[in-house]
């Protein structure tokens, strides 16, 4: 319950009548589910805590003091990303103040949803916490709250789907760099016996010295032993090779298997393996290719390297590019950040990024104008260009020219998938 304190007589030198009336906790996720719902907000019980007010005024006035409150909840520029205190403000902003619906939350903030929903009752939590400290609210559940909470736990404790487990691997940061050179030793070990069954020989070739990765060892080490496998299963009585090269921003992994005589077809289980390999490789930002010509089965794995592609954002909310900066924390994106045109010649000219990420509405200079000025310009007239804004105007915006566009409020997920996709067609 939100137990509220009335505080009639309060002019100086008079005693405060400490007189309190019981809300349930449910009363505040149902205006804040209704924030922009002039009719509930008017109902809800929450008004009283406002105070003597108008009905007609009462609306305006509660989603004032509630987004108000979670605003107040904003952690400050220097707390890191990886914050606690981030991801309450991020879910009560883009849940409630932006009204989006739990599955794009969890989407823009890499949960799954029911992983959501258990962070966003301890986010009520903290923000009812909050009106406590301000308007004299203690906390309580009701039933309500008591039996979604149960809800909650209940779908928890649902066995995730196989392929879930591979997609609480995505955008897991390695504990630290991980070469091909420290990882293949091993992984060979294991597949060493698995081939001689088979009567295939290993070659493995890796050129000069590669960069780090910038992939997590166990997805590493998964992909390439899902690979292996199949390739060692289609070349029996033959050889695997493995290559590797670095090009650009990646590391091209390159699997073939050489039947000794005719090549078997591709089972169910190869099937399942390369499914996973495909899946942990999009989860970390690369990707794979299968190939099967002449009797030979190649794959053809594209992974991140260490080394931190640049990008620019150009936006005048300061909110926005702070939140991309969040999204590209512990990826192979470095954000750099502009304001206005005059900052983003300068910060092209000294970090020389890959992409820019450009908004529309701006004040100074039109986004579409500045578009045609990094056009022209020397430094920045062969970088692809990603449209970033509220506004529905898809086809101008590939029509003036850029290479892809997202339509805010953006996700974590879409926006380092475009950045993916961007390097991959540009061969970086």
């Amino acid at each position: 319950m939100l137990l509220l304190e009335s505080n009639s007589g309060t002019e100086k030198g008079h005693k405060r009548d400490m007189t309190f009336t019981a809300y349930p906790l449910s009363s505040l996720r149902s205006a804040l589910k209704h924030l922009y719902e002039p009719s509930a907000l008017r109902a809800s019980p929450l008004v009283a805590m406002l105070g003597p007010v108008s009905g007609s005024d009462a609306p305006a006035l509660l989603r004032r003091t509630l987004t108000q409150a979670i605003e107040a909840l904003k952690p400050e520029d220097d707390v890191p990303a990886q914050a606690p205190s981030w991801r309450v403000y991020e879910i009560l902003y883009y849940r409630y103040v932006q009204q989006c619906s739990q599955e794009e939350v969890a989407d823009q903030l890499g949960l799954s949803v029911r992983h959501l929903k258990r962070e966003q009752r301890r986010a009520l939590e903290v923000l009812a916490q909050y009106l406590g400290e301000q308007y004299n609210l203690s906390i309580e559940p009701d039933e309500e709250a008591e039996r979604d909470s149960a809800g909650e736990e209940k779908e928890l404790e649902e066995p995730e789907p196989a392929m879930g487990e591979l997609t609480g691997l995505e955008g897991l940061a390695p504990s630290k760099p991980v070469t091909l050179a420290e990882a293949l030793p091993s992984i060979l070990e294991l597949v060493q016996s698995f081939a001689a069954g088979y009567g295939v020989s290993l070659h493995v070739n890796p050129s000069g010295d590669l960069p780090a990765l910038a992939v997590h060892g166990v997805v590493l080490r998964q992909a390439l032993l899902s690979l292996l496998y199949v390739a060692i299963r289609h070349a029996s009585g033959g050889r695997v090779t493995l290559t590797a090269v670095a090009k650009d921003w990646n590391v091209h992994v390159r699997i073939e298997g050489e039947p000794a005589t005719v090549a078997v077809e591709l089972s169910a289980d190869d099937m399942d393996n390369l499914n996973v390999a495909r899946q942990l490789a999009a989860n970390c930002g690369g990707s794979l290719a299968i190939s099967q010509e002449g009797g030979a089965f190649a794959a053809a794995l594209t992974l991140p390297a260490a080394e931190q592609v640049p990008v620019l954002v150009i936006d005048d909310h300061v909110d926005t590019l702070q939140l991309l900066q969040r999204y590209a924390t512990d990826t192979r994106y470095r954000v750099h950040i502009a304001q206005n045109a005059e900052q983003a010649f300068a910060l092209a000219r000294e970090v020389s990024p890959q992409a820019i990420v450009l908004d529309v509405m701006m004040p100074e200079v039109d986004g579409w104008e500045l578009l045609g000025r990094l056009k022209q310009h020397p430094l920045t007239s062969g970088l692809p260009v990603i449209a970033c804004t509220i506004l529905a105007q898809e086809e101008l915006a590939y029509s003036l020219g850029v290479s892809g566009f997202m339509r805010k409020p953006v996700s974590r997920r879409d926006f380092l998938a475009a950045l993916d996709r961007l390097l991959a067609s540009s061969g970086a």
